[in-house]
């Protein structure tokens, strides 16, 4: 094969710059050239432009060079690669590591020949199958083929130096077989199509510390195959379809800091004892059937940080044993059927951040005491039957009460909590004004006092909570007319970005997000709301979606909001033509102006003509989506009017209305509710790839 000119002059390129380069001091300069030339190769094959050879080959992206100038590591991740990864990567004799992850590679020429190679990763590409001859790197120590496109659910014989293997989110179905591979120490397994029994070899890997098969159709009983192994620190089988209770061999792992077996069958008391879990960090028996009392004996798991028991049917009450665990951050125990007090001994966890009670029986007051957890984040008790009084620490975050018994007016106490990001109160007995204190909650994003029974007027305050993105206040007995402050809302949120992921982080600066899965939003409906619909609502530019239905209200118009994609006026005193301007609302989806006393044409849009009819029922108005045609002479000039009467809530149109309001507000804060909590507490989980939090 003829050698190209840049071939001839790079050796003697190398050694000239390693001569003149004193600072360097090259102890190995041919080492240098002979890897070089293998770099060189590489490139050609694989069309890698940012290899340069006019540069110092020390300085290329992605290569990794030892102090005695041998190249130790190539780190290729995202360098938009294809095709075959050839073999001429073996040709480096000091190779450790080899990373390949993120490109779009089909397969990897492995020699036959040993290697140094201990580390690598072809994760994110697309493999089809295991490359050939992995069992010739007898150095090998791990092997990451997660998010590919495998098939085959036995694996080839590895290095018996293999310690970690990730064969996570391929398409793995059917059986699973490890082979003679059972000294490795971390094994995952999960987002597969693995199914049949959890395979008896598991309890023979001796040296495994590390177990993910979540999220497969593993069935049957939990196998009791635990008793040899000595060394399982971390083990995860959530979402599959294992059935029976925790068999005594898992539960007495003396070095299990983390059980994650949420989302399964798993039934019957939650027996524990005295020694099990002995060193149990995390312990997740979520979305399970487990039934019975919560076990005193959980006092006893000193060691432990979070308790997840969520969506199970336990009963009875919470034992106080659980204010000896000192450790314990977060405590789930939503979604059950406990009842009684929320015990006050409690408040001895100097460490609690997260409390989740929603969805239980619990009667009575909240403990006054919880108020002095100074670590306290998070309070979620909503849909219970709690009264009294509502305690508050400043450093709250969350404070979910909807759906209890509280009753009174809203304590000025909760202008103290001046982090709180998100309030919510709905489906009480509350009653009074909204407490101009609370103007002080400087960090709010969501305000919902729906269901309750407020009343006076609308604060004109409200602008001054500048974080604000979402409030609802429907259903209550605010009367008077919007404020004209109104518009100056949303100043200086993000609009919801439906192609971004919506991430919520803690920095040292609070809690910001990146992308939003709620779009800003204000819900006054089904109040005693009066007067015109301020024309300051068309200032705001970042309304997304505006529900003013069954008030007596008159419009003046929407403007500029034209982010609005949700608009629900119906049972108001609208009346004249739909203005046309809103046939400019180019994100509009939803436009119920039922039940008023509007004429005319309904302005000719894409958006309009395509929804419900019912939509624009109860009125006297034409064009699509209606049937009836219109005449030349069906436009009169838009005019207000102070008097006249809303349409009948028993209409078609208004059940129709209530119907789809419904709906919308279920959805809202049932998506809410469960991609901030669900997703948020366990980061690890796929399902929604949505929300990941620190919180």
């Amino acid at each position: 094969m003829a050698m190209s000119l840049a071939d001839l002059l790079l050796p003697l390129f190398l050694l000239v710059f390693l001569t003149r380069s004193r600072s360097q001091c090259p102890t190995n300069p041919s080492a240098i050239v002979n890897d070089t030339q293998v770099l060189l190769s590489l490139r050609d094959r694989l069309g890698i432009k940012v290899w340069n050879e006019t540069a110092d080959p020390r300085a290329w992206r992605g290569v990794e060079w030892s102090s005695d100038n041998q190249v130790e590591g190539l780190a290729l991740s995202r360098f938009n690669l294809s095709g075959v990864f050839p073999a001429t990567w073996a040709e480096l004799p000091s190779l450790a590591r080899l990373d390949l992850s993120q490109n779009g590679l089909s397969s990897l020429e492995v020699p036959c020949k040993n290697t140094q190679l201990n580390l690598l990763n072809l994760s994110s590409n697309s493999l089809q199958e295991f490359p050939g001859n992995l069992s010739s790197l007898k150095s090998l120590e791990s092997l990451d083929l997660s998010g590919n496109n495998l098939t085959v659910a036995r694996l080839p014989n590895f290095s018996l130096m293999l310690r970690s293997l990730n064969l996570s989110i391929n398409n793995l179905t059917g059986s699973f077989s490890i082979g003679g591979n059972l000294g490795l120490e971390a094994l995952e397994l999960s987002h597969n199509g693995l199914s049949g029994s959890i395979p008896e070899t598991f309890g023979e890997m001796t040296n495994l510390t590390r177990l993910d098969i979540s999220y497969n159709r593993f069935r049957g009983d939990l196998p009791d195959i635990w008793s040899k192994n000595l060394e399982l620190r971390y083990m995860r089988i959530s979402e599959n379809s294992l059935q029976g209770g925790l068999p005594p061999s898992l539960r007495r792992l003396r070095k299990l800091s983390e059980l994650h077996a949420a989302y399964n069958s798993l039934s019957g008391p939650l027996e524990l004892e005295d020694s099990d879990f002995a060193s149990i960090e995390v312990l997740d028996l979520g979305l399970n059937g487990f039934n019975g009392t919560m076990p005193a004996t959980l006092g006893s798991l000193r060691n432990i940080r979070e308790i997840w028991l969520d969506s199970n049917n336990l009963t009875g009450t919470i034992p106080g044993e659980l204010s000896k665990l000192s450790h314990l951050q977060k405590l789930v125990l939503m979604g059950n059927r406990f009842s009684g007090a929320i015990p006050g001994e409690l408040s001895k966890l100097s460490h609690l951040q997260h409390l989740v009670l929603t969805g239980n029986r619990f009667s009575g007051a909240i403990p006054p005491e919880l108020g002095n957890c100074s670590n306290i984040r998070q309070i979620l008790l909503d849909s219970n039957n709690l009264t009294g009084t509502i305690p508050g620490t400043t450093e709250l975050v969350v404070l979910w009460l909807g759906q209890n018994k509280f009753s009174g007016n809203l304590p000025d106490s909760f202008g103290n909590l001046s982090r709180l990001l998100l309030l919510s109160l709905s489906r009480n007995d509350l009653v009074g004004s909204i407490p101009a204190i609370l103007q002080n909650m400087s960090s709010l994003q969501f305000l919902f006092l729906s269901n309750n029974s407020f009343s006076g007027s609308i604060p004109d305050w409200l602008p001054r909570l500048t974080n604000l993105r979402a409030m609802d206040f429907s259903g209550n007995r605010f009367s008077g007319e919007m404020p004209e402050s109104i518009g100056r809302l949303f100043a200086n949120v993000q609009l919801y970005n439906k192609n971004k992921r919506s991430v919520m982080i803690q920095t040292g600066g609070g809690l910001v997000y990146n992308g939003f899965a709620v779009p800003t939003y204000i819900n006054f409906s089904f109040n005693q709301l009066t007067g015109s619909i301020p024309a300051a609502i068309g200032d705001l530019y970042k309304l997304q979606v505006l529900d003013l239905s069954h008030n007596q209200l008159i419009p003046e118009s929407l403007g500029k909001a034209r982010n609005l994609s949700w608009v629900g006026l119906a049972s108001n005193r609208l009346n004249g033509s739909i203005p046309s301007s809103v046939a400019d609302l180019s994100f509009l989806s939803f436009f119920d102006v039922s039940n008023n006393s509007l004429v005319g044409r309904i302005p000719d849009s894409p958006q309009l003509s395509s929804m419900d009819a019912a939509l624009f029922a109860g009125n006297q108005l034409c064009g699509l989506p209606l049937t009836n045609t219109c005449s030349s002479t069906a436009m009169p000039p838009h005019k207000l009017r102070t008097e006249g009467q809303g349409g009948s809530e028993q209409d078609q149109g208004g059940v129709t209305t209530l119907v789809s309001i419904a709906i919308f507000v279920a959805a809202f804060f049932n998506a809410f509710f469960w991609t901030y909590f669900a997703a948020n507490h366990r980061a690890h989980s796929q399902l929604c790839g949505c929300w990941q939090s620190n919180l």
